[in-house]
């Protein structure tokens, strides 16, 4: 499977560190990596994005990247172990969605969709092969109705909302561990069985992995099975428990026994 990370921050940190050991598992998930990151408030923040269908400890531009000094309010990476879809720039995360609102969101996606039934037809309008970039336009588009609906661009409220609807919905027999990145929120979501997101919180930063880094200390668990908003390094909304758990472990063996 693929791996997250991501920063929430109030001020702008500096990454480096964290995603040099990040990358360090490209071995492991050598179908590409993928990096974004904002600097500054949604109305004027610089955005970047980066990634290469190559495995991350290869990439001299990776390389040439993380001698830089990197600074970020929010950030986004990702490493890729494909279950669907060919090497290719198109299916490395993150991907980026535009709402009708022209709002910019970020998104990256450490999962499966087996039911596939709410994402009938997307598959004719993604540029790439993955299930991934059928969930990014499948939130567009919701996004978009809820936005229509009301009549005018919705608030943090009207997002979270839509997006935890999502998540219920879209969790049944799916693994869905999902960061997205609005340009003013991260939102995060995990809903496997094992611990499969991790968050480590300090003074107004929040960061969030796959598995612990470092020596471990300080990370713990994201809460499963519901939408969690992150503001400024705080958690600032937590939805419902939808109680939708998916059992990595159990796929795992399914496909091993298949030989997948």
């Amino acid at each position: 499977m693929c791996e997250l990370y991501a920063i929430n921050s109030r001020w702008p940190v500096r990454a480096n560190a964290g995603l040099a050991e990040f990358f360090g598992d490209s071995p492991y998930h050598p179908h590409g990596w993928g990096l974004a990151w904002y600097e500054g408030t949604h109305k004027d923040a610089r955005f970047q994005l980066h990634k290469e269908p190559i495995t991350a400890v290869d990439s001299n531009y990776l390389s040439y990247l993380l001698d830089e000094p990197i600074r970020a309010n929010r950030l986004v990476a990702h490493i890729r172990n494909a279950t669907r879809g060919i090497m290719s720039f198109e299916n490395c995360h993150p991907f980026i969605g535009r709402d009708m609102s022209g709002r910019r969101w970020v998104i990256a996606h450490n999962g499966t969709i087996l039911n596939d039934e709410l994402l009938s037809g997307y598959d004719q309008w993604i540029e790439g092969q993955t299930d991934s970039e059928q969930v990014v336009l499948y939130l567009m588009d919701l996004i978009d109705e809820a936005t229509q609906r009301v009549g005018h661009d919705l608030d943090f409220g009207g997002r979270f909302n839509v997006l935890s609807q999502v998540m219920d919905t879209l969790s049944d027999f799916n693994k869905l561990n999902l960061v997205l990145d609005d340009g003013e929120y991260t939102y995060v979501h995990t809903n496997t069985v094992q611990d499969t997101l991790f968050v480590r919180r300090g003074a107004n930063v929040a960061t969030f992995c796959t598995r612990p880094l470092g020596d471990g200390n300080g990370w713990e668990p994201v809460p499963h099975c519901r939408l969690l908003a992150y503001r400024e390094g705080q958690c600032v909304q937590v939805g419902h428990n939808h109680a939708k758990a998916f059992d990595d472990k159990l796929y795992l063996r399914i496909l091993a026994m298949e030989g997948r």
